[in-house]
């Protein structure tokens, strides 16, 4: 039997629920949606000259999709800081979303208390720890996230409830407009596509099994463009931490101007790699052609390349079509490399040899 349709050997790997938890995604945004809608906010938040996002690795996520896909439509700057501090310039004008999943994380305490001196207008999303006491204490906006939702408690794939949250958070502030019917619509949307997906679907028939062997024991360059830029960013980090192999994010046009004439050293490493490109019909014409431009390059180089391409008709669903299809093929890359695709061994030694 092939390992990807052999359920007794995923679960034995899946010992931490991540297959529950890409399961939860649908009701993940749609529970995000629904706790960011109960806070109300001061009328004052809406004049604000530029919106900052602080957090970190999956907590610093969705507000790259969410600038990704409104990013033409949201008339503010948006900043995302994966850092210590604030910008110099952020002041008592700026609005600054706090978004820790774990409330714990020392980059994004820091940027909370730089945000709370200069008395920015601030909200905080997390399911609780440090940055929840601080918010309380300072009768701060809070967003509290649901982590039921997510029983692998890894923040990557609680994806869903900080998405969920954001967006309904900036619909609020009026900085875009998404009907919450639209919104409930595009999850079920991703319901519907993601029980083709499901461990219990056999190879012949589950496109994200059928990637992941493709991947397997390849340097992966991941490529997107426009709305989709972000999910290559995401699908880098799961295969990264999930799968524990080797693979980065590019973007079009920029890839174009200098990765082209990396393929000739070292032979014996090129030889391993593979480009994925994230694809969509919703691509502007002359995004569409550097992508075919590209994959012919490839093909002159001799190096493998592999699409998948969202079908969806906004770039909203276009995104998170991408997402769960990649998240899944993250899972089964996992399973393939006969790994926990929950456990972070090496990001977990590194976190105690910053606290000796």
């Amino acid at each position: 039997m092939n390992k990807l349709d052999n359920l007794f050997a995923i679960n034995k790997l899946d010992c931490q629920q991540v297959a529950e938890s890409l399961t939860l995604f649908p009701e993940q945004l749609i529970s995000g949606w629904q706790s960011s809608k109960a806070i109300k906010l001061p009328s004052t938040y809406k004049k604000n000259t530029e919106i900052i996002f602080c957090g970190m690795g999956g907590s610093n996520l969705a507000s790259e999709m969410l600038r990704d896909i409104y990013g033409t439509k949201i008339i503010k700057p948006i900043i995302l800081v994966r850092n210590y501090n604030l910008p110099s310039f952020a002041s008592n004008n700026s609005l600054i979303i706090i978004s820790s999943y774990s409330g714990n994380t020392e980059e994004t305490i820091s940027c909370l208390k730089q945000a709370i001196k200069i008395k920015a207008k601030i909200i905080v999303i997390t399911s609780g720890g440090k940055i929840l006491t601080i918010a309380k204490k300072n009768n701060l906006p809070i967003i509290k996230i649901d982590t039921k939702l997510n029983p692998s408690q890894q923040p990557r794939y609680g994806l869903g409830l900080q998405l969920g949250a954001i967006l309904e958070l900036i619909n609020n502030l009026e900085e875009i407009k998404l009907d919450e019917k639209n919104f409930k619509n595009s999850c079920q949307r991703i319901k519907i596509i993601e029980t083709e997906l499901l461990p219990v679907i056999k190879k012949e028939k589950n496109i994200a099994k059928q990637l992941a062997l493709s991947l397997t024991k390849k340097i992966i360059f991941i490529t997107a463009g426009e709305h989709l830029k972000s999910n290559a960013h995401i699908l880098a980090n799961q295969i990264n931490e999930s799968a524990k192999q080797l693979a980065m994010p590019f973007h079009i046009p920029e890839l174009n101007h200098h990765l082209l004439e990396a393929f000739s050293y070292p032979s014996q490493v090129i030889k391993n790699c593979l480009l994925l490109s994230l694809t969509s019909p919703l691509y502007e014409k002359k995004i569409q052609k550097r992508f075919f431009a590209t994959g012919k390059i490839f093909h002159q180089l001799k190096i493998k390349h592999l699409i998948l391409e969202s079908s969806a008709n906004n770039y909203l669903d276009s995104a998170l079509e991408i997402l769960i299809y990649g998240s899944w093929v993250s899972f089964y890359l996992a399973i393939l490399n006969n790994k926990n695709p929950a456990s972070i061994p090496w990001v977990e030694s590194f976190k105690k040899e910053l606290k000796t």
